[in-house]
């Protein structure tokens, strides 16, 4: 597939029933950008949904699952950034065939598919094994992916509301009180001793307050947790923030703000003790920051 929007068919045992939307592909350097426009899905509200990257090879369509889903709703408009490492075989995104998207409580002969290749007339569906680290499955107390990037379409704008991407949505004063709001080129010494900053773990997650577990599932906090394989907890008397690694550009600016990371900082990256793979060696790396509490 290349970057650019795909119709959306229903399919029922490999007949091609109806169009119900599209899907829209944009690349952002090593993850892409799906944006998911869909309308009069034969769902009940609450129904989950799994969406696979395939490619094709024979009748077979090899898969493995990049994102899942609850709706609220038969009207469905979301966007999730995806890595990647989640393709099948880690393949790029060029090397990719389609998405096919299934019902986790229905038969997974009615499902919908947008591809950029003519389907056979039979076909067959093959799940790719996945570590149980690349698992999409949470825990069972965990929500759901839904909680973080369901949008309803009365919600739907060119940018998308912080609300509409978590349940721990942020009003906006409380997004000012994040400790230190700067771009890479600033230089901060944290000299409050009341300040406490730590690495955790995307496991430890769990160890937050209850309704802040969606994060869990931020596909921009499980991008930047992959890359650099630890977060920031920054506390400070009884407020809490969270922070993401990555790199400051413009480009990944906006898409921080889209999954409700407003605010960069390179503040604590000297009290972390970060390891090779934890960092980069630039003035760029900081982490994204959003208040919690």
């Amino acid at each position: 597939m290349n970057p650019g929007s795909y119709y959306l068919y229903e399919y029922e045992s490999c007949c091609r029933r109806r169009n119900l939307g599209f899907l829209q592909i944009s690349s952002h350097n090593y993850s892409y950008l799906l944006t998911l426009h869909v309308k009069n899905l034969p769902i009940v509200p609450g129904e989950q949904l799994e969406v696979h990257a395939f490619i094709l090879e024979n009748q077979t369509l090899t898969g493995s699952p990049v994102a899942l889903l609850q709706c609220s709703g038969q009207n469905l408009s979301t966007q999730l950034v995806i890595s990647g490492e989640r393709f099948p075989h880690k393949r790029t995104l060029k090397h990719i065939d389609g998405f096919i998207i299934f019902s986790i409580t229905k038969n997974r002969s009615q499902h919908w598919i947008a591809s950029s290749v003519p389907l056979p007339d039979f076909y067959s569906f093959s799940d790719c094994s996945l570590s149980t680290e690349e698992s999409l499955s949470s825990e069972p107390e965990n929500p759901s992916l839904s909680e973080e990037s369901l949008i309803t379409e009365d919600t739907v704008s060119e940018t998308v509301s912080e609300a509409a991407l978590s349940d721990a949505s942020i009003d906006a004063a409380s997004t000012e009180e994040v400790p230190t709001e700067v771009t890479p080129t600033e230089e901060t010494a944290i000299q409050d001793a009341s300040i406490q900053a730590r690495k955790i773990t995307h496991a430890e997650i769990s160890t937050l307050p209850r309704r802040f577990w969606p994060l869990a599932n931020n596909s921009f906090l499980l991008h930047g947790c992959h890359n650099y394989h630890h977060l920031l907890l920054i506390k400070e008397k009884d407020h809490l923030w969270l922070g993401v690694p990555g790199l400051y550009d413009p480009r990944e600016a906006h898409m921080a703000n889209l999954f409700g990371f407003p605010q960069f900082t390179s503040s604590y990256i000297s009290i972390l003790e970060l390891t090779e793979d934890e960092c980069e060696n630039s003035e760029s790396f900081g982490h994204w920051c959003r208040y919690l509490m």
